[in-house]
């Protein structure tokens, strides 16, 4: 079997922390996207240690699968590649605003209306908008929230995307609590 295999496998297992956590499926688009979100909160996680991860987008594939790249584009954009197997590949360019005011950070995004040319074997997302959430627990952890609001375009069928979202998000939250607990290197 091959190591990125084996790494899906896994993600697919519950996680110690699972039950500090939750996921909701909330409205949808006129194009029926659902906005989904999870949430948890990490006692044992200082929120620093999840903004430290969080901070650096440019590096975020690192730690979010189905993330393939993700460069940051000079002009504040941040273009992203998305596996999609079997079906083509899925490309979006999207503009992040950061707030770190207050006792939280939060790092959100929507579909740019400038997006980078398709490569050959890239189908534009339809729609991607969304935000990462920490604020301390008041006991020295983190509330960590996670929410998106994904169509990744034609070929792939609605029902997937609906019945996919809130394992995604699960599978994200989980992936971020794996890179803090190894830190980011």
């Amino acid at each position: 079997m091959a190591a990125s295999a084996r790494a899906d496998e896994q993600d697919e297992e519950a996680s110690e922390h699972d039950e500090d956590c939750s996921l909701e499926v909330g409205d949808f688009d006129a194009e029926q996207a659902p906005l989904c979100s999870g949430s948890c909160t990490w006692a044992d996680v200082a929120p620093a240690a999840v903004v430290e991860i969080l901070s650096k987008p440019g590096r975020w594939q690192r730690h979010f699968r189905p993330l393939v790249e993700g460069t940051i584009l000079g002009d504040g954009r941040f273009l992203q590649v998305y596996k999609a197997k079997p079906f083509a590949r899925r490309q979006v360019t999207v503009e992040l605003e950061v707030d770190s005011s207050g006792e939280g950070y939060r790092v959100s995004w929507r579909k740019s209306a400038k997006q980078e040319p398709l490569e050959e074997d890239r189908v534009e997302v339809e729609t991607y908008d969304g935000w990462w959430e920490v604020r301390p627990d008041g006991h020295g952890g983190s509330v960590v929230t996670h929410a998106a609001r994904f169509d990744p375009g034609p070929g792939i069928p609605r029902k997937f995307i609906r019945k996919g979202m809130p394992m995604q998000i699960r599978r994200l939250l989980r992936q971020l609590r794996k890179a803090v607990d190894e830190g980011d290197p």
